[in-house]
């Protein structure tokens, strides 16, 4: 490889570097954004402050914002706790951040502080998804046990799908056909983890019929259209012969 190739790229990636951190400074304090996502698809920035030779690095509390957007404000102190402690910076119930970082190692702050922010958010959000589902998925439990009976239904049970098991909710069994009902919500979380374990029971030998039970089919919009690609979507609301029609369901 000549120089002249070498050049050409070691700009390309540095103009592309540039392009993903956009960087504006102000004196000595600047803000940056670091291509690491939150849950929203919201990068993450850090702002950064020179003192000297050391600069202190901080999420200007953007991961807590973001849990609270996503309701999941309460769950995100704990979160964020765990996250800091792996990540080797601090945590002030507000801001993730490092009081003392080397300009000559500066990256290292950055990536540390962004990934830890990006986490505890991350973490916290899914504890409050988590939350939620165990709610709504108690109100399906005694929805599906009103429809089949009680010694039909399952609360919990592991499926084998083509590659691996997956642990499924109100699971009902008519002669000897599992129809599973599973609550989703509108977070992406929730209807990532869905689809994978429908994509997967869907290509099982065993004869499922897979369920994705939602609170409002026009409130998780287009996203219902990927569900649909590996399960029947339907409402929470549903009557009881709407839930016993699934029975026969191919």
């Amino acid at each position: 490889m000549s120089d002249t190739t070498s050049i050409d790229l070691g700009q390309r990636l540095s103009k592309a570097v540039s392009r993903l951190m956009g960087t504006r400074v102000q004196g000595e304090r600047a803000r940056m954004a670091v291509p690491v996502l939150y849950p929203s698809g919201a990068s993450a920035a850090v702002e950064i402050v020179l003192n000297g030779s050391e600069c202190f690095v901080s999420d200007l509390a953007l991961g807590q914002s973001e849990a609270e957007m996503q309701g999941a404000g309460g769950f995100f102190d704990a979160a964020a706790r765990k996250a800091a402690k792996r990540y080797a910076v601090s945590y002030d119930g507000m801001s993730i951040f490092v009081i003392r970082a080397s300009i000559e190692n500066i990256e290292t702050a950055i990536s540390a502080v962004a990934n830890a922010s990006v986490a505890a958010s991350s973490s916290a959000i899914f504890r409050a998804l988590e939350e939620r589902e165990k709610t709504n998925t108690e109100e399906l439990f005694n929805k599906v046990t009103r429809a089949f009976g009680s010694s039909a239904v399952f609360r919990e049970q592991e499926l084998l799908g083509r590659d691996t098991t997956w642990n499924a909710h109100n699971v009902v069994v008519v002669n000897d056909r599992k129809i599973v009902f599973e609550y989703v919500t509108e977070n992406q979380l929730s209807i990532a983890s869905k689809f994978m374990m429908f994509s997967d029971l869907s290509k099982s030998s065993q004869p499922y019929s897979l369920n994705s039970v939602v609170s409002s089919i026009d409130r998780i919009g287009a996203k219902a259209a990927m569900l649909a690609d590996v399960s029947f979507v339907m409402q929470l609301a549903a009557n009881d012969e709407e839930y016993r029609r699934r029975a026969n369901a191919a």
